[in-house]
């Protein structure tokens, strides 16, 4: 039986027939070479399984399945693992080419880190860059992380971060009754694990692809299909007990709050101006910050002026100084 590899790549695909084949070509280019592939392909209709037969790679191996959603093609994924680690990576997405040698070799040299990650650059579809801030001026920490993930003061996206395959199968892995942030939530639970490590802002280790038919895309302006996720998380017992009592109802409070401006956030980016400010001031109701309440200020004066005072409308907390 051949030597298992150091890195799993798993790679969940649905109907990304334009974008898998460089999302697969950015594997192939790894400097490091010891890693395997697996394509979990979700019911796609449109070509995209064709296009992942027609990578050469041999480390690359596709699995495909009928409709079922993205946690669970992550978790077919991870079932089929053969790495020490593993790496989600969504197939529209890319990665740097030396993005799983810097990630592995980390977490070989620490011990008490369950998973390692590095920064991520925002692309439009077709490749060029997206407005957005500096990775020299993004805030970055290592360690227990569970409290910045949970009050949003970090996000990790699905591809810029690597975790001991032992440790995502023993919480678990994706919730796949979660349509919307499952990757917040399973991040949440394998913080309450352990320390997460900064490999360090450059080079960046992937490139995420805004998309405007994305999933996240199109259920994020709809408040309801926030809270399953958030309920997720405010009724888990494991994430609760890290917490005083206080602590844990002021954390609740903010993660309500987080979660009420990214929809208003989404609804100003499509126009939907009544809403978006319903819910903005739903999620000060729940707590305030300075940064939330200038970018609101902002948004009224776009609305007003019928120009844009932040790059591409985004309104996101990292618009603001720091």
């Amino acid at each position: 039986m051949p030597r298992p590899p150091k890195v799993t790549v798993i790679v969940p695909t649905f109907n990304v027939a334009p974008y898998v084949g460089g999302c697969l070509a950015s594997v192939s280019a790894q400097t490091l070479s010891d890693w395997e592939c697996v394509v979990v392909d979700d019911g796609s209709t449109d070509g995209t399984p064709d296009r992942v037969r027609a990578c050469a790679d041999p480390r690359i191996r596709l699995i495909s399945q009928s409709n079922a959603g993205v946690s669970t093609a992550r978790n077919v994924g991870l079932a089929n693992a053969r790495g020490t680690y593993v790496h989600f990576l969504d197939g529209d997405d890319l990665l740097h080419p030396e993005a799983l040698r810097r990630l592995s070799s980390h977490l070989d040299g620490h011990a008490d880190a369950l998973a390692a990650y590095g920064s991520v650059w925002a692309i439009f579809e077709d490749g060029r860059p997206y407005p957005q801030k500096p990775l020299g001026r993004r805030r970055f920490e290592s360690g227990h992380l569970l409290e910045h993930l949970m009050r949003w003061d970090i996000f990790l996206p699905v591809g810029c971060t690597m975790v001991r395959t032992e440790r995502a199968r023993s919480v678990g892995g994706y919730r796949a009754d979660l349509r919307l942030s499952e990757d917040w939530e399973f991040c949440c639970r394998l913080a309450a694990c352990g320390e997460f490590h900064f490999i360090g802002a450059e080079p960046e280790v992937s490139y995420v692809r805004m998309r405007t038919q994305s999933a996240s895309r199109l259920l994020s302006p709809a408040w309801e299909n926030h809270l399953p996720t958030l309920q997720a998380v405010i009724s888990n017992p494991g994430l609760a007990s890290r917490f005083e009592q206080g602590e844990w109802l002021r954390l609740t409070r903010h993660m309500m709050a987080a979660h009420l401006w990214e929809a208003g956030r989404m609804n100003f980016i499509a126009r939907r101006h009544a809403e978006a400010r319903r819910l903005m001031l739903a999620s000060f109701a729940q707590g305030i910050t300075v940064k939330r309440l200038a970018l609101f200020a902002i948004a009224q004066a776009s609305q007003i002026l019928g120009v844009s005072l932040v790059p591409r409308l985004r309104f996101l907390d990292e618009d603001a100084s720091r």
